[in-house]
């Protein structure tokens, strides 16, 4: 579930640089250059990632600033994928292996003829497999710099955060509860090695 219909887990991530001074006129151009584009029927790729709408995971059109809600921008970063079962490509590179067999009347084909073979059916499998979506979705506090991202996968936080920086150049840190508690205690002025001092407290009343 994302932001909009429901709860979700997140990643929280800190801007850790300074904003453009121009950000409300070159973020639309950023978003729209790295918005999602859908894979191509006719080619072999993978894999392809952008942003969309947040409240519409197919609408990728960024005409205006629909996306910032001052201070917030909001967004879903899509992920779409497409594999082959590894077990559908043993097949049918079989088949085709024993097919050209067939053909040149060999009895054995060379290492090289069968990694040609299974290039060549991965390709068309490739073109004939359903993506499966995936969004996650993304809002962003221009005022505090703080990110908050709909996944709590490492793998998926970690491409995240290089998909930001390829957009607007600018490099996230995760943020974590020590972390958000010392930025705390030096906004109020404390001394954040207060945190240093702290130790368990058992909150279970304990059994007579």
């Amino acid at each position: 579930m994302g932001f909009i219909n429901g709860s979700t887990s997140i990643t929280r991530f800190l801007v850790n640089d300074t904003l453009p001074r121009n950000f409300i006129e070159e973020f639309p151009r950023r978003i729209s250059r790295h918005a999602f584009r859908n894979l191509d029927e006719s080619s072999d790729e993978e894999r392809s990632t952008g942003w969309v709408n947040i409240m519409d995971m197919f609408d990728s059109q960024f005409i205006g600033t629909e996306f910032l809600n001052d201070p917030y921008v909001a967004l879903s970063w899509r992920l779409d994928v497409r594999r082959v079962p590894g077990k559908a490509l043993k097949v049918y590179c079989r088949k085709a292996e024993e097919e050209l067999k067939k053909r040149e009347g060999a009895e054995y084909l060379s290492k090289r003829q069968r990694q040609e073979i299974r290039e060549g059916v991965l390709i068309q499998l490739l073109k004939r497999a359903i993506p499966r979506s995936h969004t996650y979705d993304m809002v962003w506090n221009l005022n505090t710099g703080m990110v908050m991202f709909g996944s709590l996968s490492n793998r998926i936080c970690g491409e995240f955060a290089e998909f930001f920086f390829k957009t607007f150049e600018l490099h996230l840190v995760p943020v974590f509860p020590y972390s958000m508690a010392h930025q705390g205690l030096e906004k109020e002025g404390a001394n954040p090695e207060l945190l240093d001092e702290m130790q368990p407290v058992e909150f279970l009343e304990e059994k007579q």
